[in-house]
């Protein structure tokens, strides 16, 4: 029987995530997956639980919550060499449907879930390795500079407002502080340096609940994917905006798209996320790692 380790964040959605979690485990048991529930306390446990599922004899880990989790959850597992699954039970949910996870609909979950892991059948993907002054990280989606960095940090904090809107939202609030970065960008020799709103390289090719910023990025292509947004004002950007739901933006004479193995940027005046996280300044290298890691998935 194979074995898993669900890693849940207990405080997340008022502990949503964690009853999700041990619904989760008890589906995956009547599908003949021992599942060990563990829900440690703060970010900085999850390499223990992880040590702890290797312990165990897991044979993957399963992030329960949303991309901020996974991405959590990834850094331990990605250094342990163990396989990631993903349990959809955030906000956008960007990674799992970059990866056709069933979102929303918990039996149709455990049914590829269990699928996978019974058949020994997971999937290769790459990732995108950011190396800053202090560390390095790994992300499965998309690095954002500028803009659209202000615009996560104003989603996160309004947490009254459900779903992709709450980052409709956001872009609104954040269009009266509009503001551009001076922007250096070096994509496998090719220099590209001027006045950016933002700029975004994606492993995957959404954000913020579905936003196909980098639209032709894919997790199995070996490449990283720039989109570069010119310096704009407001009523271009509200005018653009709606096409980045179909992928449409990139046809607009502002917008810039590119593809590269290595990309470094630097944007002194401006703040990096990536996969929904905050990195800290927007000076740092960026590279695809083709097939560096095993996947939960079809």
């Amino acid at each position: 029987m194979p074995t898993v380790a669900l890693i849940a964040n207990p405080r997340a959605g008022r502990g949503r995530a964690l009853a999700a979690a041990a619904s989760a485990r008890g589906r995956l048991a009547w599908a003949g997956i021992d599942a060990e529930l563990m829900a440690p306390s703060a970010v900085t446990d999850i390499p223990a639980a992880v040590d702890r599922a290797q312990r165990l004899g897991a044979t993957a880990v399963i992030a329960c919550g949303g991309d901020g989790t996974v991405h959590q959850v990834l850094q331990s597992v990605h250094a342990a060499g163990l396989p990631l699954g993903i349990l959809p039970l955030g906000t956008g949910n960007d990674i799992a449907r970059s990866l056709d996870l069933p979102v929303g609909d918990l039996d149709a979950w455990v049914d590829v879930i269990a699928d996978v892991l019974t058949r020994g059948a997971t999937r290769t993907v790459d990732l995108a390795r950011i190396d800053t002054a202090a560390e390095t990280i790994w992300s499965l989606a998309v690095t954002s500079v500028g803009f659209d960095s202000a615009v996560n940090e104003r989603a996160d904090r309004t947490q009254r407002i459900p779903g992709t809107l709450r980052y409709v939202a956001a872009v609104i609030g954040e269009l009266a502080a509009l503001s551009s970065h001076q922007v250096t960008l070096l994509a496998d020799g090719t220099t590209v340096a001027g006045a950016a709103t933002l700029v975004a390289i994606g492993n995957g090719p959404t954000y913020g609940g579905g936003m196909r910023i980098c639209p032709d990025a894919r997790l199995d292509d070996g490449l990283l994917h720039v989109t570069w947004v010119d310096a704009a004002p407001r009523r271009t950007i509200l005018r653009v905006f709606p096409q980045i739901f179909s992928g449409r933006h990139i046809e607009h004479p502002m917008v810039r798209t590119m593809t590269a193995r290595e990309v470094r940027v630097e944007a002194p005046t401006a703040v990096t996320y990536t996969d929904g996280e905050r990195v800290g300044p927007a000076v740092l290298a960026i590279s695809a790692e083709p097939e560096a890691l095993s996947v939960v998935a079809r």
